[in-house]
């Protein structure tokens, strides 16, 4: 399991798997993150990495933002996903019945932990897509894959 910081982003596999509050750090110009993530974005787009995200991260961001910003922003959030997804700079994967059974079974293995629905699926996501080496994420529960971890120190 690696930990990198954003002096040491090398994308080993050329794709970033994006979690919730990456975007959430993106989107937010007020957010403690939101430079962290602003330069590691950039370093994405000039590296032409693949980003990777889910469906349910997409709702879950769109729904924080929604709540505790306002619409707009939330919208923008919506649109600009859309259009990264349509330059094939964004793969949307979108749960299924299988992963989700299997995200089932590791919230009952790590009921110790406080993982959530969302974390739970995109692990199995990540077991899925081997090709994915980097997360890029503020959420300590990736610590539990073997992803190399993009995130703030």
């Amino acid at each position: 399991m690696g930990r990198l910081t954003m002096t040491g982003i090398y994308m080993a596999g050329r794709k970033v798997f994006i979690d919730t509050g990456a975007w959430i750090a993106l989107a937010l110009r007020h957010d403690e993150y939101h430079e962290t993530a602003k330069a590691v974005f950039k370093a994405m787009v000039a590296c032409r990495v693949v980003q990777v995200t889910s469906n349910l991260i997409i709702s879950e961001t769109y729904t924080f933002i929604r709540y505790n910003v306002n619409y707009h922003t939330a919208l923008r959030f919506l649109e600009s996903i859309k259009k990264a997804e349509n330059m094939n700079f964004l793969q949307v994967v979108y749960s299924t019945p299988e992963i989700e059974r299997e995200a089932l079974r590791l919230i009952k293995k790590y009921c110790d932990q406080t993982i959530s629905y969302v974390d739970a699926v995109s692990f199995v996501i990540l077991a899925q897509q081997p090709d994915i080496k980097d997360v890029f994420t503020f959420d300590s529960h990736f610590f539990l894959t073997s992803k190399n971890i993009l995130r703030a120190d």
